[in-house]
């Protein structure tokens, strides 16, 4: 037994199956099988690739597949060596350093195969055993995993759903609702406050009969978190206090607004569920192109070396051949998606239903990456990259100029084409800038405004937060009796970045 596990390099490909059989035992519950089988399928493949390139090159088996192992798993493992490195030796926990590092020794390694004679037959069968025991103990916690009643989340929201009831409304009259998310979009107040800027977008939604909220603040500062919250209409158990979040609180959300408390009430009322967000629903998955790899998947592959390069200092490679194109086209992604759901929102309300809607739209703008300046005109790549990094107010003002015109087209469209709809208009947070405040109050002040048919407002208060926002709302429109909580903040930071990309 020993010797046939000497004479194949199983561990080559054992490797990847056991970084991605343990990413998914981290993060159980997140990501299906499904994803789990195509993400292990993508590593195998370009592992296997790699392997047919080292053995052109040395045309020994053993030696290929040894020289293909320590790239593959410096690529894996990256993550948890920078992350080691920053807490223990930060001096050499840089790009320059651990890049220029590993391809010396690479080559120093590659050279040392080159020349030996050694049949590398012990450490072949040593790694494969090795990776065998990995993947036996990881198969052994995932059983038990398995057979576990249920997973405990760290972030719930569940006593919303158990201490309240849906009361049924037949004489309500359920009007279409259009709930138009704008990602970072900053309430005029703070506009005003902290940048000196005029937003003309409030003459205009006055015009169409809107109520503004001008004191709104979010709950959170971060996406997902404020998503969660506002989709439930409740704080997220497991953050008291200022908290630095990290991947799996970011999965839990998902996991919430998936699962929200809107949908299924709404649902419950007769809606349909138009889903044109950046977030999956229950039964409605969303119509955003993220990347090749299956979203959720990210929980394994965040740790990797493409993905602490393409986070930390891609931009850089947005000039560089053979880099170009990819990051071109990865980094203009979200410009797609929103021009995309721009259109959809703008011809949905002429399609004829026999059922209430509901159409959730996310769009990310005015977040960055800035993609157009004040007059429409749409920026070159490396302007966008260099911006998303440096974050100017400037272009953050000139991009929000842009997205008064699209919210000018949405809003008009809407209300000609179903003049009886319901239109919520939002920021799921601030304009998070660059801070070393302790609890900056602008990360939260929101852009919120409310257009309902009849105009009658009584219901809606000018400091309303997001936990609040549906609850106010459904109140009205289907007669429910959910109780108005405190509106405050919750401050969060990234465990990695403090200026995270959420």
């Amino acid at each position: 037994m020993l010797s046939k596990l000497q004479q194949y390099s199983l561990y080559l490909f054992l490797l990847p199956v056991f970084f991605v059989l343990h990413g998914y035992l981290e993060n159980y519950g997140f990501i299906s099988p499904g994803e789990l089988a195509i993400l292990a399928i993508t590593y195998l493949a370009c592992t296997l690739i790699l392997a047919v390139i080292c053995w052109l090159f040395f045309r020994n088996m053993h030696k290929a597949a040894l020289a293909a192992f320590v790239i593959m798993a410096y690529y894996f493992f990256f993550g948890v060596l920078r992350d080691f490195l920053k807490k223990h030796f930060p001096a050499v926990a840089g790009y320059s350093v651990l890049l220029s590092a590993f391809f010396i020794l690479l080559i120093v390694f590659t050279i040392y195969l080159k020349k030996s004679n050694r049949s590398f037959k012990p450490l072949t069968g040593f790694l494969n055993i090795l990776f065998l025991i990995y993947l036996l103990i990881d198969t052994g916690n995932l059983l038990s995993k398995t057979f576990r009643s249920g997973v405990v989340r760290d972030l719930s929201v569940y006593s919303f759903a158990k201490d309240n009831t849906y009361t049924p409304c037949d004489t309500c009259s359920r009007p279409d609702i259009y709930f138009i998310l704008m990602d970072g979009y900053a309430s005029t107040a703070a506009l005003a406050q902290y940048y000196n800027f005029h937003n003309d977008l409030d003459s205009f939604l006055l015009q169409k009969k809107f109520s503004i909220q001008t004191n709104s603040r979010s709950n959170y500062n971060f996406t997902p978190f404020s998503m969660a919250s506002i989709l439930n209409m409740s704080y997220l158990n497991g953050i008291k206090n200022t908290k630095a979040v990290t991947v799996n609180d970011y999965a839990n959300c998902e996991v919430l607004i998936r699962n929200n408390e809107v949908i299924k009430m709404l649902g419950a009322a007769g809606y349909d569920i138009v889903n044109y967000s950046i977030f999956n629903l229950a039964g409605h998955p969303s119509l955003i192109k993220q990347s090749f790899l299956p979203l959720n998947t990210r929980l394994i592959t965040e740790r990797t070396l493409f993905a602490h390069v393409r986070k930390d200092i891609g931009w850089k490679l947005a000039t560089w051949y053979p880099f170009k194109w990819f990051w071109s086209f990865d980094v203009m992604q979200a410009n797609r998606n929103n021009q995309r759901l721009i259109e959809l929102i703008k011809t949905h309300p002429a399609v004829k239903s026999t059922k209430p809607r509901f159409v959730y739209a996310h769009l990310n703008m005015p977040h960055s990456p800035f993609y157009y300046d004040k007059n429409g005109k749409l920026k070159d790549v490396a302007t966008i990259t260099r911006e998303n990094l440096s974050f100017p107010i400037s272009s953050y003002l000139e991009y929000l100029t842009y997205a008064n015109s699209r919210i000018r087209e949405m809003v008009t469209s809407i209300q000609q084409q179903n003049p009886s709809a319901v239109i919520i208009l939002m920021g799921d947070h601030g304009n998070r800038d660059i801070t070393n405040e302790a609890f900056p109050i602008r990360h939260f002040q929101n852009l919120n405004a409310v257009y309902y048919p009849d105009n009658d407002y009584k219901m809606l208060y000018d400091s309303v937060s997001g936990v609040n926002q549906f609850r106010v709302v459904l109140n009205k429109l289907l007669q429910q009796k959910l109780p108005v909580l405190k509106d405050s903040s919750i401050y969060l930071i990234d465990r990695d970045d403090s200026h995270p990309a959420n």
